[in-house]
């Protein structure tokens, strides 16, 4: 009788870790097919001039030849703000050899919006060179992933729609009632001075919604940072491709 309780212990506990095995397996293939997964590279790198820290997003896809083409963009993109930053350093201190402070730079990246058809990811770049605080900037990648390329805002629409004014409208909408917010008159530049958006508008995909946004001191001062609006897909519907359409607002 011993015997059978431990024979059957046995057989349960077997049981039970092929179940959690079989999950974990489960699990990694239904991200691997659905979703592009990225994880991460990071890269030190300090001299006399410099001291970085740099995230490089890694993506891990089924398709073996988009994923190499970008990740292998992800890292020339971060790499060549890393050599371009050094370069200043380096003027600098060449100019200022007594300067006590080295530059201090660094790169990581979010994840907007991630499925098995579209990737909207921000990469982004911090830099301090001296002076009361560092500058940082955030560049788009907005990427269909049925066919590696990366599309603009203006990918998104048909030709000849009037998505410019649409957007323009929604956005001066929404920064009157910022200013509301802020007991300022409706038409006050004081917080937002915004009159177009350009035709290389930086936006990422969220959701239901494109989300158009500023350089810092694009549209507005250093203190109310990276300006975002979001255009829920009602206002642009009509108006956008249906290639796109399906694309970038597409749910598992």
């Amino acid at each position: 009788m011993k015997k059978l309780t431990t024979i059957i212990v046995l057989i349960a506990g077997i049981l039970i870790v092929s179940i959690c095995n079989f999950n974990t397996v489960r699990e990694a293939f239904e991200l691997n097919t659905r979703n592009a997964a990225v994880d991460s590279k990071v890269i030190n790198k300090e001299n006399k001039y410099i001291k970085s820290e740099l995230k490089i997003p890694k993506l891990v896809m089924n398709n073996k030849e988009i994923e190499r083409i970008l990740n292998k963009k992800f890292e020339s993109d971060i790499m060549n703000f890393y050599n371009t930053s050094v370069k200043e350093a380096e003027y600098y201190f060449d100019d200022f050899p007594d300067a006590e402070n080295k530059f201090v730079i660094s790169s990581d990246y979010e994840i907007k919006k991630s499925n098995n058809k579209v990737l909207s990811m921000l990469i982004k770049y911090y830099k301090y060179s001296g002076g009361a605080h560092g500058t940082y900037e955030y560049i788009p990648y907005n990427v269909d992933l049925t066919s590696g390329g990366i599309f603009t805002l203006k990918d998104l629409f048909n030709e000849n729609s009037n998505y410019k004014v649409v957007i323009e409208n929604e956005i001066k909408k929404q920064i009157i009632q910022l200013n509301k917010e802020q007991n300022l008159p409706k038409n006050s530049t004081q917080l937002y001075a915004f009159n177009e958006i350009k035709d290389n508008q930086k936006f990422y995909i969220a959701d239901d919604t494109i989300v158009i946004f500023f350089d810092l001191y694009d549209i507005a001062p250093y203190v109310a940072g990276i300006p975002e609006f979001p255009i829920n897909k009602e206002i642009i519907s009509n108006l956008l491709n249906n290639q796109y359409k399906e694309i970038i607002f597409f749910k598992e």
